[in-house]
């Protein structure tokens, strides 16, 4: 036997509610918490080969860009160690939870790579890498099969590879 409700509610007052703020939900709360589980991964379950060396430092963080009067978030930051070297840049990353990610990502980051590299920062070991919850374009899989971005996809998240 159910007891009343003690707040019933209207038809529909849920889904509006929902509706309204289910792209700040997405953007505050699930979308950093996705970064945050793509840097664990890095961290934790990447193979070294991934970023071309053992990750040390998984971070993330901004990039002034002057000249456009902007700052870039880069949300997979990872720093390691490659033979004998240090803190060798390995990978400036994007993640996306609910987009498709294309082309136009890739093109941010390697704009960020060429501000990095600009500032004197070794960027010759860096991967680029795209994290999607969502799936990548044809287009950014061709650019992975040419090697010019590494991408991370919720199966190969939670399969650890």
């Amino acid at each position: 036997m159910r007891g009343p409700a003690l707040c019933p509610e209207p038809d529909g007052l849920a889904e509006q509610v929902w509706e309204g703020s289910r792209a700040r939900f997405l953007s505050a709360v699930v979308g950093p918490h996705f970064e945050q589980v793509c840097r664990e991964w890095v961290a934790h379950f990447a193979a070294p080969e991934t970023f071309g060396g053992m990750p040390i430092d998984v971070l993330y963080g901004t990039v002034a860009d002057p000249a456009a009067r902007a700052s870039h978030e880069v949300d997979v930051v990872v720093r390691g160690a490659v033979g004998q070297d240090n803190g060798v840049l390995l990978s400036l990353g994007e993640a996306k939870w609910d987009q498709v990610m294309g082309e136009k990502h890739l093109e941010r980051l390697r704009h960020i790579k060429e501000l990095l590299t600009g500032r004197g920062i070794d960027t010759s070991a860096v991967r680029l890498s795209c994290y999607s919850g969502a799936g990548f374009t044809g287009g950014l899989r061709n650019a992975q099969a040419r090697g010019e971005v590494v991408l991370v996809d919720l199966r190969r998240l939670y399969a650890a590879e």
